[in-house]
This record gives C-alpha cells, sequence and structure tokens, in this order.
C-alpha cells in the first residue's frame, strides 16, 4: 500500500473511532457530524469524502467481505477441497488480512456495545449484511457450477451469513482471541446445522 492509500485508511479508521467514542459517550443521536471530524482532526468536509453519514461510519466495514484472492481461492475448489472448511476460510479471511489486529479488535468492541444500544444501527448492518450474502452466493455458485437463478447457493449463502452473524455476536474480540477460536465456534455451527438438517425422513 502506498503512502496517499495508508493516510486515507489512517483517516478512515480515526473518523470510524472517533465516532464510536463519541456515540458510546453521548448516545447516537447526541453527536453531529462536525464534531466527529474535529474529534479525527478533520473537516467536516473531508468527513463526507468517506461515509455518507453518521451511522455509516458507525458501521464503518461491517460486515467485512471477504477479498477477491480469497473468492477466487475458494471459487476454484480451494484451499483444502472440503466444502465447509474453504467456506470458513474464506469467510474468515478478512481477520487475516487485518494489518492492525489489537485496532480492529477494539472497534469491534465498541460496534458490539453501540448495537446493543442503538437497535435502530440494525437497519442499516442488516442491509449491508445482504448484500454480502448476494456475494457469497455467486462465489459458491461459481464453485458448483450451477446456472444463474439456481435457489440452492443462495439458501446456502443464506444460511452461512446467519451462521457467521451468530458467531460474531458470541465473540468477546479480546486480545486472546485467536482466527483459529473463531473458525473453531463456525465449524461447531456447521456442525449444528448439519445435525439439525440432516437428510429429511
Amino acid at each position: 500500500m502506498g503512502l496517499r492509500e495508508r493516510k486515507k485508511t489512517a483517516t478512515r479508521r480515526a473518523l470510524q473511532e472517533a465516532a464510536l467514542e463519541l456515540f458510546l459517550e453521548r448516545g447516537l443521536e447526541n453527536v453531529t457530524v462536525e464534531e466527529i471530524a474535529a474529534e479525527a482532526d478533520v473537516s467536516s468536509r473531508t468527513f463526507f469524502n468517506y461515509f455518507a453519514s453518521k451511522e455509516d461510519a458507525v458501521l464503518g466495514d461491517l460486515p467485512a467481505r471477504p477479498d477477491e484472492p480469497a473468492r477466487q481461492e475458494f471459487a476454484s475448489g480451494g484451499p483444502s477441497g472440503d466444502f465447509v472448511e474453504d467456506l470458513i476460510t474464506m469467510l474468515t479471511s478478512f481477520l487475516v488480512n487485518t494489518e492492525d489486529l489489537v485496532s480492529h479488535r477494539r472497534r469491534m468492541r465498541m460496534r458490539k456495545q453501540l448495537m446493543e444500544r442503538e437497535p435502530q444501527l440494525a437497519r442499516g448492518f442488516f442491509g449491508r449484511f445482504h448484500a454480502v450474502e448476494l456475494e457469497v452466493a455467486a462465489v459458491i455458485a461459481e464453485r458448483w457450477g450451477d446456472p444463474p437463478g439456481e435457489n440452492r447457493p443462495f439458501v446456502v449463502a443464506a444460511a452461512a451469513m446467519a451462521v457467521m452473524r451468530q458467531t460474531m455476536k458470541r465473540l468477546h474480540f479480546e486480545e486472546g482471541e485467536q482466527i483459529a477460536d473463531v473458525r473453531a465456534k463456525l465449524r461447531e455451527a456447521f456442525q449444528n446445522l448439519g445435525e439439525a438438517f440432516g437428510p429429511v425422513r
């Protein structure tokens, strides 16, 4: 990443953290865009270069999308050849690629607290979640070679994203939590699904 991109990433993170800290301190309705920008030491105009609204700043990059290399690896049948294991690897690729895990965990902890306090944020979050679900369905269809409009990839993607959402709720985003712990929880959840929705008799 070049210097310009690093600066943009740093500004984006600073705005997210400023928004989260102020909202947790005062509540969503009692904080303005101008106050968020001032806390991050940028102008209000700069704020709108990164986010469309203060709610958008809170949600940040949630939910994290699997990046292009992870999607392509999954679509081509990798990395292990086992569908569930490869799906877990793809869905958690953002944890591997996060440069600053300490600040990432901190932001996730604050978002979790804020989502519990401000349920109105759920609408925006679930709208984003649906967009990621469609991307996951597309890459599942590509891996399976299913034709456009086939229902199976959408059903599996919906189940996978529900598992991901529920698993993320169980995490504390503490420093000791490892990627392996996240994947183990996902593996357990998929196993629960398999047990519940085994062969229909």
